[in-house]
């Protein structure tokens, strides 16, 4: 269910229910789906902020909304959470890079769930330029700074790891615009933690910083650095013939 604010087309709230394979054996939602539910209302929200910057007004003039940067912080993670009401804000762009915040909340008991901030590139789909939107899109609103807003962090890549997994990018892996969804990275990522790490905690903080695309039939190396006395890990996707970096990745924990 999505719920327009009439007052306010840059903010839009959505409920997403959350079925019995979209959790996972603790009944905690599985990242990859709560990220593809705030990239769904991303997707909505702009298609209501502005048609000519929605996402198949920007396909037919061979442009696309690239996702770059995550930073998400966890009041609690859901566990047992069987419907998500999450709440996204517009917050405009600067020259070439757009923002948006986030709130998730439990819809069942209001219980806030965690707080988010994106950044965004529009980028010509034929020359990977990236797009400045406030000439190409002046009507955009323009970014404006509040006091509590949340940090996008910096994240350096490992230079040795602990694990490594190969994975071969599959049809299904593939968006729209015919590159790796952006939700595929934190499975590849998650994947790498071995079994009693990850069934043993629960992310408190995550970061990622998606550097280059991937396409169908590659392949990618997914290797990670874990901090047991910390709870963190450090995870590098690079392309497995190239060498590029793909994505980094910074996760905090808690017990379960």
């Amino acid at each position: 269910m999505i719920n327009f604010d009439a007052e306010n087309k840059y903010i839009l709230e959505g409920t997403y229910q959350v079925s019995m394979s979209e959790k996972d054996m603790h009944y905690a939602l599985k990242p990859a789906v709560l990220l593809n539910f705030m990239q769904d209302l991303a997707a909505k929200s702009i298609d209501k902020i502005d048609t000519d910057l929605s996402c198949d007004a920007l396909l037919a003039k061979g442009l696309g909304w690239f996702l770059i940067r995550y930073r998400i912080e966890f009041d609690d993670y859901p566990i047992g959470v069987d419907k998500i009401k999450i709440l996204t804000e517009c917050r405009g762009g600067n020259r070439m890079t757009t923002f948006r915040d986030f709130e998730c909340f439990d819809a069942d008991t209001g219980k806030r769930l965690l707080r988010a901030v994106t950044s965004w590139f529009v980028v010509n789909l034929n020359s990977k330029s990236i797009v400045n939107i406030s000439q190409e899109f002046p009507q955009f609103i323009s970014f404006e700074k509040r006091d509590d807003d949340l940090a996008l962090q910096k994240i350096k890549p490992i230079s040795q790891s602990d694990c490594e997994k190969v994975f071969h990018v599959r049809y299904d892996d593939l968006d729209m615009n015919g590159h790796v969804n952006n939700t595929v990275y934190i499975t590849w990522a998650m994947e790498v933690l071995d079994f009693d790490f990850r069934s043993k905690h629960k992310l408190k903080t995550l970061d990622i910083y998606f550097k280059h695309e991937v396409k169908y039939g590659d392949d990618i190396i997914s290797s990670v650095k874990i901090d047991r006395e910390n709870l963190t890990s450090e995870h590098l996707i690079t392309d497995a013939n190239t060498g590029e970096e793909v994505c980094l990745l910074k996760a905090s924990y808690v017990a379960i």
